[in-house]
Order: C-alpha cells, then sequence, then structure tokens
C-alpha cells in the first residue's frame, strides 16, 4: 500500500517532470523507487524523466515487472522498440547485399585469374 506521504511526492515528481525540471523529478523518483522497487507508477513516470531511450526502456522493463498488463508502458515499449526493429531490418537488408557484392567481387577475381592462367599457358605452355 502506498503511503499518503508517498503519493504526495510522486505528485510533485510528475509535476516536475510536465515543467521540464527532470532532474529534481528524477531525485524524487529515484527516492521513491529506492523505498519500494516495486512502485510502479514511479517506474512509469521515471520513464519520462530519464535522458536517454535505453534509459526508459528499463523503466518501462520495470513497470511491466511490476505489472505485465500495464498497457501504458507495454504500448510505450513497443514505440520504442519499433524504430530499433526497423532499424535491424534495414541493417540485415545491407549486410545481405554486402555479402552479395563481396562474393561477386571475389568471383570475379577468381574468374580473371583463370582467364590469365589460361592465357600464359596458351602463349607460354
Amino acid at each position: 500500500m502506498t503511503s499518503p506521504d508517498r503519493i504526495d511526492r510522486l505528485m510533485d515528481a510528475i509535476e516536475l517532470v510536465k515543467t521540464d525540471q527532470r532532474e529534481e523529478a528524477r531525485t524524487l523518483l529515484r527516492e521513491l523507487i529506492r523505498e519500494d522497487s516495486n512502485f510502479e507508477e514511479a517506474w512509469l513516470w521515471m520513464s519520462l524523466a530519464v535522458d536517454s531511450l535505453d534509459q526508459s526502456s528499463v523503466c518501462l522493463d520495470n513497470v511491466l515487472r511490476v505489472n505485465p498488463g500495464n498497457m501504458r508502458a507495454a504500448g510505450a515499449l513497443y514505440r520504442l522498440r519499433e524504430s530499433e526493429l526497423e532499424m535491424e531490418k534495414r541493417r540485415d537488408h545491407y549486410r545481405f547485399y554486402r555479402d552479395l557484392a563481396n562474393g561477386l567481387l571475389w568471383l570475379l577475381a577468381l574468374g580473371l585469374l583463370f582467364a590469365v592462367t589460361v592465357t600464359y599457358m596458351n602463349i607460354y605452355g
């Protein structure tokens, strides 16, 4: 059960996030999370107060650890990871064509070496 004092501090942190005072909000949210690592709402708001997408992802993972049914966290985490998945697909696509080009280049080099060897054998052989 969450005490009224903790709710008040959470509300203060939310207000700080909304007014873009994220450093102060993080300090309050860290205290709340330190007191109770299963404080779902503190983790959710911490995901908005942190500096990087990786940190947001960790916070949202913690929300889902506490409450796997939290649809806000699941949706936010999906949106964060959706762009990562798209980039990974693109990288795989480019890797395929890079590897194909390398293979064709080696095939061309071997064909050229074979042609030079055959020509040399015909001239001097």
